[in-house]
């Protein structure tokens, strides 16, 4: 059976196992801090994950099924997913002055909706932690569920 695994650092870990305690003896072989522990388990009815094999001969993820995106959002990070829908309703404000460039317009509005995420962001991370926990940053990731 599939699980998941919500951790106090704010990271998911997803295990197949026969039962919940084989589900967070297989998180904590994976958590490289003694300090993290489990924060919640669940069973993980869909899993869909793209691997690609890179130029160094690792292997990078580069897609996930929408709907088990979605289900780790709403489930696991319910705070950073509702800044991804605050962020996606932001409205776009027109110029008021026609002589302003749309350019910087564009740019502020993208500025906006990455400060609500990031702020979503941390307070996911802090959610289970007793501790502040700073944000990662990370280039891997090939989609979003934000359209900035």
């Amino acid at each position: 059976m599939l699980f998941i695994l919500r951790l106090t650092n704010g990271d998911c870990v997803i295990t197949m196992a026969a039962d919940e305690q084989g589900a967070r003896a297989a998180a904590t072989k994976l958590s490289a801090n003694d300090r993290t522990q489990v924060a919640s388990v669940r069973p993980f009815g869909r899993l869909a994950v793209q691997f690609s094999p890179t130029e160094d001969g690792s292997l990078e993820v580069t897609r996930w099924d929408d709907a088990t995106l979605d289900d780790i959002l709403k489930s696991e990070y319910p705070l950073l997913n509702e800044a991804f829908r605050r962020a996606n309703a932001e409205p776009f404000a027109r110029a008021t002055d026609p002589e302003e460039p749309i350019l910087s317009h564009l740019r502020a509005a993208h500025q906006r909706n990455t400060e609500i995420i990031r702020q979503g962001l941390q307070l996911e991370r802090e959610r289970f932690s007793k501790e502040t926990v700073p944000v990662k940053r990370s280039t891997k990731s090939k989609t979003s569920p934000a359209h900035t």
